[in-house]
């Protein structure tokens, strides 16, 4: 049983990690951060020893289960420029968003998916295995934005999703991946894209393991005579992936100021975080900046 595993391996009692599961939903801190597009996120973040047991169950368990490789989120050796970069040689990109993506999973998803994996996969767990597990990973029946399970427990639950989506994209010779709950499709002709949005309503519709809505006002068809925006990156008309101008303006002034000694010293460390996704994002526009400003230079800034 995985309880009595996690019970011996923690040092508490299985009684203790029973009522932890019930009491799961007191656990949590709630509070909201500004989203980058306006509005505010609201995010749970589950106390200490919560997240720890939701840490331990997607180490030995949900890390188990198998990702699509469609999946570009949450997975070793993904990013958002990786991301990008499989849409980039294409004219073509659809984009789909679904709402309220983690809410969308149940406690009752968890156990309906963890059951149908334990019978097809035979991974070890018992009915109140999958009970007391669905319970730890939510809050008040929803998986949540800020439990570290959520994230791992969701890519494998949307498997069959992706799988799904992807053989229609193949058929379709389309390019198909989705980082977390954006959809992205996309193609050398237009006309290949047309049926993927009533696909994905379709599929989501009838999908057993979560409540899949997709948000209409962040469909987006875009094409390659403007950028395009994919997982926040641009794809230029050229088909190259970068920050986009706006971000380059920014760095450069925020840069300049530093330099000038003029940089508020509490949004130095928001630069250097900046600049360090700038190397690995757009690294010739990092290199850019050491010939603008001097490699020295640079160095400071960065704090290296």
């Amino acid at each position: 049983m995985l309880i009595e595993t996690l019970s011996k391996q923690s040092g508490v009692t299985i009684e203790n990690l029973k009522w932890l599961a019930e009491t799961a939903s007191k656990r949590y801190k709630t509070y909201e951060i500004p989203k980058r597009t306006g509005g505010v996120r609201t995010i749970h973040h589950p106390s200490r020893g919560l997240k720890g047991i939701q840490r331990w169950v997607s180490k030995f368990l949900l890390a188990r289960l198998p990702v699509h490789t469609a999946a570009q989120a949450y997975v070793r050796g993904a990013s958002i420029r990786k991301n990008a970069e499989l849409h980039a040689g294409s004219k073509f990109t659809l984009r789909i968003d679904f709402a309220n993506f983690f809410p969308s999973f149940s406690s009752e998803h968890v156990e309906v998916f963890l059951a149908t994996a334990e019978r097809d996969r035979s991974i070890g767990l018992t009915d109140q295995d999958i009970s007391f597990v669905s319970r730890i990973v939510s809050r008040h029946g929803q998986l949540t934005i800020g439990a570290p399970s959520s994230p791992i427990l969701t890519n494998a639950m949307m498997h069959f999703f992706d799988g799904q989506i992807a053989e229609f994209a193949e058929r379709q010779n389309l390019t198909y991946t989705r980082y977390a709950d954006d959809l992205f499709f996309s193609s050398s002709k237009p006309d290949n894209l047309t049926d993927a949005l009533e696909i994905v309503q379709q599929v989501s519709v009838a999908y057993p393991y979560a409540n899949l809505r997709v948000n209409p006002d962040k469909t987006a068809f875009l094409s390659r005579r403007y950028s395009r925006r994919v997982t926040g990156l641009v794809i230029t008309t050229d088909g190259k992936v970068s920050i986009g101008r706006e971000r380059k303006r920014m760095v450069k002034a925020q840069v300049h100021k530093f330099l000038q000694g003029q940089l508020d010293i509490f949004e130095v460390p928001k630069l250097r975080g900046y600049l360090a996704f700038v190397q690995d994002v757009e690294p010739e526009f990092w290199e850019g900046l050491k010939r603008k400003y001097g490699a020295d230079a640079m160095i400071t800034v960065t704090g290296g």
